[in-house]
C-alpha cells in the first residue's frame, strides 16, 4: 500500500513521528496553510494536480476537513478518504487495511462500525439457542447468556405527581432503562396510590414495570394495575403472597423483614435465599429472580455482600440474578462515572441479568446512562474474552486515555509569565446576565439585565452559539466582560455534559 497523506504546517511535525515506522508505505505532503482543518477539496486539488501521483494507490486527507472527498477523487482519479481527526489515531489506519469513508472521519467511521458489530452480536445471541436458562419478558430475554438489563426507580413515587412520574420515566428509558421500577415509600402504605401509578406508566410507557415494595396490599393492587416483576419476596411476606398470579416475575431476598431477620454473613445469607426459592417454587412461583442484596462500601461492606453473591452463584450457577447497584453509587461521595464503569463490569463476570438503579441524588445524575455505556462495554470484552479497553464504548468523561500532541513547536523568545491575577472589576455599561442550567431538559439560560431590569432570556446548549448570538445582539460593551461571559458559558456546557450543576461564578471544584 501506498499512501499520500495530506496535512497543514502546524500538524506536520507531529505527523511525521507518528507515521515514522510506516515511512516506507506513506508519503507526507504539507500543504501551504497553518490549520489542518481549514484544508478544503478545492485546495487540494490544486497543490496536486501539476504533481505526478501514478505511485499512489491513495490519498487520506485530514478528518478535520469539512465536505466529501468525492471532488478530490473526481479531479485527481486516485481514491482519496479521510483520515482521523487526531494524529494519534493515524498508526490505527495504518496498521491494518480498513475501508475509509470520503466523508466521515477514520476514528469516527472506527467507533461506529464497533457499534454496529454490538447490536450484531445480540441480534445474533437472540437468535441462538441459549446455553442457560432465561425468562422471557415481553421482547427481554432475562438470563446468564444475555447482556444484563437495566431496571430503573422512580424512589418514593407516589410523593410525586403522575406527571413527574411519567417524565422520570420517559427519561431514564431515553437515557439507556430497559423496564421502571414503582418505588414504595418505607413504612407507609400507598397501594391506592400505587395502583394508578402502575396503571398509568404501564398504559403510557409501555414498558415492563416492577413494584419495590415489601408491604402484600402494595404488590397485590401493584400485580392487579399490571405491574411485571415483583421486587421482593422473602420470608416474611410470601405466605401472605403465595395466591399471586405465577405469571409474574418474582424476586427472591435473603431476609425475613416482618420478624427482624436479616442475616450478617455471606453463608448465613445463602442458606436463606435458597429456603426462600425453596418456598417460593413449592407456592408455584418459576419465574424467579435472586437478589442477593448489595450493599454499600465500607459499611456494612461491599466486599461481604459480593462474597455472598459468589456463594450462591457456586450453589446455582443458572439463575437469574439482579443486584441494586444505587446501594453503592449512592451510598460513596465519589463521581459515579467510575463507580457505575466497575459495578457494569461486576456485573457482567457475576452473570447478573437485571441491575437495579436509580438517580436519587444530584451525584448520581446520569447514572442510567453510565450504566448503559458500562454495560455494553463489559459485555462486549466477555465475549472478546478481553479487558475493557479499546472497545467502542467508554466512560471516559473527565479524563481521556490517547495523548494528544498538540502543543506546536515553541519558538526561541521569551514567554510573558502571568502569575498573579487582579480580581477587581466593573460594571458593564450595557450590563449583566445571570446564567444557570437545566439539566432535565438539557439547556443553558442567560437571563440578561440592563438598567438593572431583566430585558432578554437566551437559551440554547452550545457555549459558542449562545456567545455569539450575545455578541451579536450587541449586550456587551467591556471587553473583559466577553472574556468572563465565554468562560462561565463554557463552565455551563461542560456541567451539562457531565451531569454537574452549575454555580454561575463558582470553579467545579467549589460545586460540592
Amino acid at each position: 500500500m501506498s499512501v499520500l497523506l495530506i496535512t497543514g504546517n502546524m500538524a506536520h511535525d507531529i505527523i511525521k513521528e507518528y507515521i515514522e515506522p510506516f515511512a516506507n508505505q506513506v508519503k507526507l505532503i504539507k500543504l501551504p496553510i497553518s490549520i489542518a482543518a481549514f484544508i478544503t477539496p478545492k485546495l487540494v486539488v490544486n497543490q496536486l494536480k501539476d504533481m505526478d501521483l501514478s505511485q499512489y494507490e491513495s490519498i487520506v486527507v485530514p478528518g478535520l476537513m469539512r465536505g466529501s472527498c468525492q471532488p478530490i477523487e473526481d479531479a485527481l482519479k486516485i481514491p482519496t478518504f479521510k483520515g482521523p481527526r487526531y494524529a494519534s489515531d493515524l498508526p490505527i489506519i495504518l496498521d491494518e487495511p480498513i475501508q475509509l469513508s470520503k466523508e466521515i472521519p477514520a476514528d469516527k467511521l472506527l467507533l461506529n462500525q464497533g457499534i454496529e458489530e454490538y447490536d450484531q452480536l445480540i441480534k445474533k445471541l437472540l437468535q441462538s439457542r441459549p446455553s442457560h436458562p432465561f425468562i422471557q419478558l415481553e421482547s427481554y430475554r432475562i438470563g446468564m447468556d444475555f447482556p444484563p438489563l437495566i431496571l430503573a426507580e422512580i424512589v418514593d413515587a407516589p410523593k410525586l405527581s403522575l406527571q413527574k412520574i411519567i417524565s422520570t420515566g420517559r427519561y431514564f428509558l431515553k437515557n439507556g432503562a430497559h423496564m421502571l421500577d414503582i418505588g414504595a415509600i418505607v413504612g407507609q402504605n400507598n397501594a391506592k396510590k400505587i395502583g394508578k401509578i402502575v396503571e398509568a406508566v404501564k398504559s403510557t410507557l409501555k414498558v415492563p414495570i416492577s413494584i419495590d415494595s415489601l408491604l402484600p396490599e402494595e404488590i397485590e393492587i401493584a400485580v392487579e394495575a399490571g405491574a411485571d416483576l415483583i421486587l421482593s419476596l422473602d420470608a416474611g411476606n410470601m405466605d401472605a403472597l403465595k395466591n399471586l398470579p405465577k405469571d409474574r416475575i418474582v424476586t427472591i431476598i435473603p431476609t425475613n423483614i416482618r420478624e427482624g431477620i436479616f442475616p450478617k454473613s455471606p453463608e448465613e445469607r445463602v442458606k436463606l435465599l435458597l429456603k426462600n426459592i425453596n418456598n417460593a417454587k413449592r407456592f408455584g412461583f418459576d419465574r424467579i429472580l435472586v437478589d442477593p442484596l448489595l450493599e454499600s462500601p465500607i459499611s456494612p461492606g461491599l466486599m461481604k455482600s459480593l462474597e455472598t453473591f459468589l456463594q450462591f452463584r457456586k450453589r446455582d450457577p443458572t439463575i437469574p440474578l439482579l443486584y441494586g447497584a444505587g446501594n453503592v453509587s449512592e451510598l460513596i461521595d465519589a463521581d459515579s462515572t467510575g463507580i457505575n464503569a466497575l459495578l457494569a463490569c461486576i456485573a457482567v463476570e457475576l452473570g447478573i441479568s437485571v441491575i437495579l438503579t436509580t438517580e436519587y441524588s444530584n451525584k448520581t445524575r446520569k447514572t442510567v446512562d453510565e450504566l448503559s455505556t458500562g454495560l455494553k462495554m463489559a459485555f462486549l470484552a466477555n465475549y472478546k474474552k478481553r479487558p475493557s479497553v479499546g472497545l467502542p464504548f467508554n466512560l471516559l468523561r473527565a479524563k481521556n486515555k490517547k495523548k494528544y500532541d498538540i502543543a506546536p513547536k515553541i519558538p526561541s523568545i521569551p514567554p510573558i509569565l502571568v502569575t498573579e491575577f487582579d480580581e477587581s472589576y466593573s460594571l458593564d455599561s450595557k450590563g449583566y446576565f445571570k446564567i444557570w442550567i437545566d439539566q432535565e431538559n438539557q439547556l443553558i439560560s442567560i437571563l440578561y439585565y440592563h438598567d438593572s431590569q431583566p430585558h432578554s432570556l437566551i437559551q440554547g446548549t452550545s457555549a459558542e452559539a449562545l456567545g455569539k448570538k450575545i455578541l451579536s445582539l450587541n449586550y456587551i460593551q467591556d471587553p473583559s466582560h466577553i472574556f468572563y461571559l465565554g468562560r462561565e458559558l463554557e463552565r455551563a456546557e461542560i456541567a451539562l455534559f457531565l451531569g454537574k450543576d452549575y454555580v454561575q461564578d463558582l470553579k467545579f471544584a467549589e460545586v460540592l
